[in-house]
Formats: structure tokens, C-alpha cells, sequence
């Protein structure tokens, strides 16, 4: 695991805190994150910064990339100046907690407070050295000024271009809802229409049995009077028969049997 530091910002007043937010709004774009990340980078740093500057906790907040194994990440430490002490606001840890992949609070041998938030670059980035002195000469290059009211400028452009977006996504969830609704009526008129195919075909199954048993019982009851009359006939009931009479009689049970 190495690690390489980018750059530091000192914390002593509010003005440095609009600082903070202005460099790791720099580092955030300079590393390759999305338009998001970078506002979700720069609103989790300040809100940590804002909160350890109101709790007394001083001191700065030092910029690295962590690599551990195949994956590097961005790493923000803000620390406790000399002899601060005091618990960091539990909303500010919870806004670093939402918005950074980690977020670790501790305390140094002094029982100053450090907290260390970390998001992982981009898939598509990989900082090398060279790549490192090229973004540390970029932050020398474009050192920001502390203006508080540009800096809530580009804070309202930020919000508007992320409820903007907000919008689109709450818009295409109504579309994919709407998209959803339609199908779920479709499958269920479907699901109507195969159960009364079924209700049909179960109603022409019992027509057909009923049909079936209907003609078996018709064609029986004459069969059976068939050979019925053609016992007499052999038993003689009814006079004796020639040879040949009784040959074809026998033909006429042995088929009335058959059936």
C-alpha cells in the first residue's frame, strides 16, 4: 500500500473552509471524477472542515491518492491543529458518510480529531508520478482565491444543475412507471383471455366426453339386441335353421361381438 499527497489546505478561519471546498473541487476534476463526484467530493470535504472549524478543531486538510493492490483512491484527511480537541458534528460525519465510498473517525496521540474520508477513482484513471507532478503544477497554476460570494455562486449553479438532473431522472422514473403500468395491464388482460380459452376448452372437453358416452350407450343397446336376436335364431327359438342360415346368424353375432 503507498500513498502519494497531492497538496495541503490550512484551516484557521472560514475563509479557509471555502478554500478547501474550491481545491477539492480542483482535485476532484483533475482526477477524472464525473461532474457529481465532484460536487459530492467538495460538499462532503467542506461540511467536514466547516464542522471541525466550529468544533475547535483547527489544523488542515491534506489531499492524497492511496493505492492499495489495483485500486487507487482519493484521500482527504482533515486533522486537529495543536492542542484542538472536541468531537466533530455528527451531521457532518453523516453528510461524508453518504456522499465518500469511507469515512474514519479517530483521534491522534494528542486527542486531536482526524477524520478520513476516501472515494475510489474512476475505473478509467490510474496516477502515476508523472501524471501527479502534472496535476500538482495544474493546482499551483490555478490557486484559487477564498471569495466567499463566488464561491455560493458556483455552490447555486451546482444545486440548480443537480435538480436539473434530479428532474430528468424523477421524469424518466414516471415514464419507465408509466411503461410498467401499461404491461402490467396488458399481462393481465392477457392472463384473462388464456383463462377463458381454458374455461372454453375444459367446457368442449365435457361436451366431448358427454357426446362420447352418449353414441357408446346408443350404439350398445341395438348391438346388444343384435346379438341378442341372433341367440334365439341359434337356440332355435324360432324354428330350425339350414346350414347355411346358421352360418351367416353366427357371422352376424361374431360381428355384433366385434363391435
Amino acid at each position: 500500500m503507498s500513498v502519494q499527497r497531492i497538496l495541503a489546505v490550512g484551516l484557521d478561519d472560514e475563509q479557509d473552509v471555502v478554500l478547501v471546498r474550491q481545491r477539492a473541487r480542483q482535485v476532484s476534476h483533475l482526477l477524472g471524477f464525473s461532474q457529481q463526484d465532484q460536487v459530492r467530493i467538495a460538499t462532503a470535504v467542506s461540511e467536514v472542515a466547516r464542522g471541525a472549524s466550529q468544533a475547535g478543531f483547527g489544523g488542515r486538510a491534506a489531499f492524497l491518492i492511496r493505492e492499495a493492490g489495483r485500486r487507487q483512491s482519493l484521500e482527504v484527511t482533515i486533522s486537529g491543529g495543536q492542542g484542538a480537541q472536541g468531537a466533530l458534528p455528527d451531521d457532518a460525519v453523516v453528510t461524508a458518510h453518504r456522499l465518500m465510498d469511507e469515512c474514519d473517525v479517530a483521534q491522534d496521540a494528542q486527542g486531536a480529531g482526524v477524520i478520513t474520508m476516501r472515494k475510489a477513482l474512476p475505473p478509467q484513471t490510474w496516477v502515476d508520478n508523472a501524471r501527479l507532478a502534472e496535476i500538482a503544477a495544474q493546482l499551483a497554476k490555478d490557486s484559487p482565491v477564498a471569495n466567499t460570494y463566488n464561491e455560493l455562486q458556483l455552490q447555486n449553479r451546482e444545486l440548480v444543475a443537480t435538480l436539473a438532473e434530479l428532474r430528468e431522472r424523477q421524469e424518466d422514473l414516471l415514464s419507465l412507471t408509466r411503461e410498467l403500468e401499461d404491461t402490467n395491464r396488458g399481462i393481465v388482460a392477457l392472463y384473462a383471455e388464456i383463462e377463458d380459452k381454458a374455461e372454453r376448452l375444459r367446457r368442449a372437453d365435457e361436451m366431448k366426453s358427454r357426446f362420447l358416452s352418449n353414441t357408446s350407450h346408443e350404439l350398445r343397446t341395438p348391438l346388444s339386441s343384435i346379438r341378442a336376436l341372433a341367440k334365439l335364431l341359434l337356440d332355435r327359438m324360432d324354428g330350425d335353421l339350414t346350414p347355411e342360415q346358421e352360418r351367416q346368424v353366427r357371422y352376424i353375432e361374431a360381428a355384433a361381438a366385434d363391435l
